[in-house]
């Protein structure tokens, strides 16, 4: 089987973007998922979380483009940092979690602060190579982007007026253009901001942070004053949707959030042997088990880069090439074009009877009223 996808491979030029993968789903179509079992990943989940996640109470300092310092803070979706600057909540990351735990924080900022925090929405305005056809559709929830995606879950949730106030179309590709969408809004919103971010991903911090530090010392962002929030999302594999539960798509958003960490680093004493430095090198990251993640980034590897297992495990290029197409197409038997919203809506109605749907006005201040008497329980 092996030798047959090297042939193909050979022929389509080694290529791993998206015309790539989606060149061997057309030959191949999708390969039968592995079995996975919850008690072999469940440690791996854990140590993934320390590696790539980031502390509630951890505190990051990195040069601004202002000439100065900023600190980065790291809260639980439970409780945010007092004193923040004009924050505004950020549901973005494609992962479809991000919205529960974004309402999840949304309340109990309400419950604790008797305050309606303003929400954003971003993530790309393109599709994935592995969710054509989930976001290539005429009608449905995931369609056309990952932002749109998330403003059309939340108005299951609040009113549509307050869930789509700051609504603009995301030009981002990436990482970086994620950073580029927060900009241009704070530059519109003239005045400094504290983006609180939240992904809804529990081993994703630290390669968030490691970017967005390094691209806020760029000049070119200095008129805007901007302040980052990671809002830490906990460890979610209950809900029906298969990104929030143990599956191939969810090892692969693990995979890609710690893949990168020690690629193309830069320390904060400004120390680095990449000629383009990407990220901060974050603490812990060099001192990881990193045998420990060799499974899950060799085999799972559906959404990153065969570069990372060449630098983490000295993999041959075309290995690992391969070793990405295999793992793409494994994650493409997890899931249909509609069944993305199926799960969306179930974990939707599981959550609502947990809190009690909202059934009144567009009213901000109706809203506030009915975050502030939802449960005390925690969701997550």
């Amino acid at each position: 089987m092996e030798k047959k996808f090297e042939e193909l491979l050979r022929e389509n030029g080694f290529k791993c973007n998206a015309d790539g993968r989606q060149w061997m789903a057309n030959k191949i179509g999708a390969l039968p998922a592995h079995k996975i079992k919850a008690e072999k990943w469940a440690p791996v989940l854990v140590y993934a979380e320390k590696i790539g996640g980031c502390r509630p109470g951890e505190v990051y300092t990195y040069a601004n483009a202002q000439g100065t310092t900023s600190q980065a803070r790291v809260a639980s979706i439970y409780k945010l940092p007092e004193n923040m600057i004009n924050p505004v909540l950020v549901c973005f990351s494609g992962i479809m979690t991000a919205h529960l735990c974004c309402f999840e924080t949304l309340r109990f900022y309400a419950k604790q602060h008797d305050e309606l925090l303003p929400l954003l929405a971003i993530g790309k305005g393109g599709n994935k190579g592995l969710y054509e056809t989930v976001f290539n559709r005429k009608a449905g929830i995931m369609v056309g982007s990952e932002y749109n995606a998330y403003l059309n879950v939340l108005s299951y949730l609040a009113p549509t007026s307050y869930v789509r106030e700051n609504e603009r179309i995301c030009k981002d590709i990436d990482t970086a253009g994620n950073f580029d969408e927060l900009y241009q809004f704070a530059k519109e919103s003239n005045q400094e901001t504290t983006f609180i971010l939240c992904s809804g991903n529990f081993s994703y911090d630290k390669r968030l942070l490691a970017e967005f530090m390094l691209k806020a010392s760029d000049p070119k962002y200095k008129d805007a004053k901007m302040n980052f929030v990671i809002a830490h999302c906990p460890i979610i594999t209950k809900l029906h949707v298969v990104d929030g539960r143990l599956s191939e798509i969810l090892l692969g958003y693990i995979a890609a959030s710690l893949g990168p960490l020690t690629k193309d680093t830069i320390t904060f004493e400004g120390e680095t042997k990449s000629a383009n430095p990407e990220r901060y090198l974050m603490p812990e990251v060099m001192d990881a088990d990193w045998n420990a993640f060799k499974e899950l980034i060799s085999c799972y590897s559906n959404m990153g880069w065969p570069n990372y297992e060449e630098l983490l495990y000295g993999t041959d290029h075309e290995e690992a090439v391969l070793h990405i197409i295999l793992s793409d197409l494994r994650a493409r038997s997890c899931f249909t074009k509609d069944s993305y919203d199926v799960e969306i809506k179930q974990d939707l109605e599981d959550y609502q009877n947990f809190l009690g749907k909202y059934n009144g006005s567009p009213l901000r201040a109706d809203f506030l009223d009915y975050l502030k008497e939802t449960p005390e329980e925690k969701y997550f």
